[in-house]
C-alpha cells in the first residue's frame, strides 16, 4: 500500500509535455490500478462477509458511558464556554444543518473523478453516535483500482481525509473530532469491492464493513472480531449511510427525514442537555 501511495505521488508530480509522455503516464496509472486491485483482492476475505439479514442498530440498546451527563446528544451544550476556542483551532464555520444549499460548492469541486455518479452526493450517518452527521463520503475520496464508471464492478483501495468534507455537530464531542482531524491530518482508508457492493474501513478496534443496499443506502457494520475468529459474526455497532443530497446538489427523498430528525425535540434531559 505504501508503494501505491509513492507511485501516486510520482504520477502527480509529472508534467504532460508531449502525447508520448501522456501515454506513458496513462499506462503507469493503469498498472497502479491493477496492482491496487490485486492487493485489495488478496488482502480481505470478501467471501467471509455477507450483508446482515436485517438492520438492527444494536448500540441504541446499550448504556452510554458516563450517561449521567448528556455529552453524547448532538445538541449538547456541555462545556460550551470552550466552543469558541475549539472552533478557532479547528477552523470551522457554522451553518444551518437543514440548509442543503451550503453543500453545493463542495459538490462542484468533484475531487474524485473515479467516483460513479450513483455514489456522489452528501450522506447522512443515521444512528451514528459520533457527532458527524453529513459527509461527502465518496466524492472527496481517492479511489485506486479497476472500477467501472457505473460503480458496479471493480476492486481496489480508497481513502479520504478526516479534516475535510465532514460536518461536525456544534458540541464538545463534535468540535474535538473537528480539531483532531485538522491537527493529526489522519485519513480513513480501506478496500473497495464494487462488484459485491462492499467496502471496508481499516480499524485497529473492530472489523468494519459497509454494504451497499441501494444506490441511496449503505449499512456500516462493526464486527467484534475479524473473519475466522470466535467473535467474527458478533455486531456491536451498526448504522446507515443515507444519501440526502445527490451529486448535483438536489435534495433526495430522504432529505425531509433528515430535516425532521435535525429539528425535533430531544428526549434526553440530563446535566448538559440542550433544548
Amino acid at each position: 500500500h505504501k508503494t501505491l501511495n509513492q507511485y501516486n505521488h510520482t504520477l502527480s508530480s509529472k508534467k504532460y509535455t508531449t502525447d508520448e509522455n501522456q501515454r506513458v503516464i496513462e499506462m503507469e496509472a493503469q498498472q497502479i490500478d491493477r496492482e491496487a486491485a490485486e492487493y485489495a483482492e488478496k488482502s480481505y476475505p470478501w467471501d467471509a462477509r455477507t450483508v446482515p439479514s436485517e438492520f438492527e442498530p444494536v448500540q441504541l440498546n446499550n448504556e452510554v458511558i458516563y450517561s449521567c451527563i448528556d455529552w453524547w446528544n448532538v445538541r449538547s451544550n456541555l462545556f460550551c464556554c470552550f466552543f469558541p476556542f475549539m472552533k478557532c483551532i479547528a477552523g470551522n464555520k457554522t451553518y444551518d444543518a437543514d440548509d442543503a444549499k451550503v453543500w453545493k460548492k463542495q459538490l462542484e469541486l468533484n475531487r474524485n473523478p473515479k467516483c460513479p455518479d450513483s455514489m456522489k452526493g452528501v450522506w447522512w450517518l443515521k444512528y451514528n453516535y459520533a457527532h458527524e452527521q453529513l459527509v461527502t463520503l465518496f466524492g472527496d475520496a481517492e479511489f485506486v483500482g479497476t472500477f467501472n464508471e457505473e460503480g458496479t464492478d471493480g476492486i481496489g483501495t480508497w481513502k479520504r481525509a478526516l479534516a475535510n468534507s465532514w460536518s461536525r455537530d456544534q458540541t464538545c464531542f463534535g468540535l474535538v473530532l473537528a480539531a483532531a482531524g485538522k491537527i493529526t491530518k489522519n485519513e480513513v482508508e480501506g478496500y473497495m469491492n464494487m462488484k459485491d457492493g462492499m467496502c471496508t474501513v481499516k480499524s485497529g478496534v473492530s472489523d468494519q464493513v459497509i454494504y451497499r443496499i441501494t444506490d441511496d443506502e449503505w449499512w456500516k457494520v462493526h464486527y467484534v472480531g475479524a473473519p475466522g475468529t470466535e467473535q467474527a459474526d458478533e455486531i456491536n455497532f451498526m448504522y446507515k449511510w443515507i444519501k440526502v443530497i445527490d451529486g448535483d446538489g438536489n435534495e433526495t427523498e430522504h432529505w425531509a427525514d433528515y430535516v425532521d430528525w435535525a429539528n425535533k425535540p430531544l428526549t434526553h434531559q440530563k446535566c448538559g442537555a440542550a433544548w
